[in-house]
């Protein structure tokens, strides 16, 4: 006889129906939501590194003016930084007030240039994690344990790069600003009057990108290991140095972590970062004498040598960089979270 039967639902053999390609709210929801998520990790970012920039204010200034002269002659000879600390203080006339806020000097630049830079930084990373999880996850490979640092590494590379392309010329004018407060510059530019002097003196708008190579290089081999060894570092404090293995990571287990990646990323790619000061701020001069990244370190090893060369102020960045990432990173981890 015959009878009803229910009908026999289709059998999907790709991607379904209602897929999120299809579905033009969904999608757009989506990327507002990923919009809103970059632009918060960037306010964080940029908050977090204006913190950090302003606590080691005063060991960055030293470390500029070490980099990029070289203290020879007279009773100070061969003392190293620690002679440009009274200097900066003697240069500012005296007094205790004077004397201490003269290693703020100028700290308003860097705070500018940092914002953006670190929040480029940081909110890229974070970017570029979820696009290659992604990526991995559609081609039915999972980020397995083994290779996690391996993503982390990539997508710190790649923010690094990002950020020194899209804040360069602001580095540059910090740079060019804190050698003229050496100098003894009683009237200082602007930011702004510093890149049009840069400008109007090579001609070029190459000119505010000189050193940029070499900057993109340290920066995708520094972030990509300090974020890809943060993470670790995360974890092992958790598990040995500091154990709490339940739970989110405490804040003294992020700022351990924090310094920790700064100190192991900031060891491989010091030699960079003498290099970049010395194509910064030495004009078509610097350029000649450092014409590319492997000449220009050849260079910097064979006339000053492994420690006062490549390595000049190493231990003054030690410093710098342990409180430095221990605050933008952890400070980071926790903004993020609120904003």
């Amino acid at each position: 006889g015959c009878c009803l039967q229910s009908p026999t639902p289709p059998v999907v053999t790709g991607r379904p129906f209602f897929s999120m390609a299809s579905q033009p709210h969904a999608s757009s929801t989506n990327g507002s939501d990923d919009s809103w998520r970059v632009a918060r990790n960037f306010v964080a970012g940029g908050t977090a590194g204006m913190v950090a920039r302003t606590v080691i204010a005063p060991i960055e200034r030293i470390k500029i003016i070490y980099q990029t002269r070289r203290v020879v002659g007279g009773p100070d000879a061969g003392r190293g930084w620690l002679v440009l600390v009274r200097h900066v203080v003697d240069d500012a006339g005296g007094g205790l007030f004077r004397g201490v806020s003269a290693f703020w000097k100028g700290n308003s630049v860097a705070v500018i240039r940092v914002f953006p830079y670190l929040g480029v930084q940081l909110a890229s990373n974070e970017y570029y994690r979820k696009l290659l999880k992604t990526a991995s996850a559609n081609r039915g490979v999972g980020v397995a344990a083994t290779s996690a640092e391996v993503v982390h590494f990539v997508a710190g590379g790649g923010a690094g790069m990002t950020a020194v392309l899209t804040t360069y010329p602001l580095d540059l004018a910090r740079a060019r600003m804190a050698l003229l407060l050496e100098q003894g510059a009683v009237k200082m530019p602007s930011m702004w009057g510093t890149l049009r002097q840069v400008y109007a003196e090579q001609g070029s708008v190459r000119a505010l990108y000189s050193g940029a190579g070499i900057s993109m290089t340290g920066a995708a081999i520094y972030c990509g290991l300090k974020f890809a060894s943060y993470d670790a570092s995360k974890m092992f404090c958790r598990r040995h140095l500091l154990p709490d293995p339940e739970g989110p990571p405490s804040y003294l287990h992020r700022a351990v972590s924090g310094g920790l990646a700064g100190v192991l990323a900031q060891t491989f790619v010091y030699p960079f970062d003498v290099l970049r000061r010395r194509l910064q701020t030495g004009g078509a001069e610097a350029k000649a004498k450092y014409p590319n990244t492997i000449q220009g370190l050849w260079r910097l090893y064979r006339e000053e040598g492994f420690l006062n060369g490549l390595y000049r102020g190493c231990s003054l960045n030690y410093l710098k960089t342990v409180p430095n990432t221990t605050v933008y990173l952890a400070l980071f981890d926790v903004l993020k979270e609120y904003i």
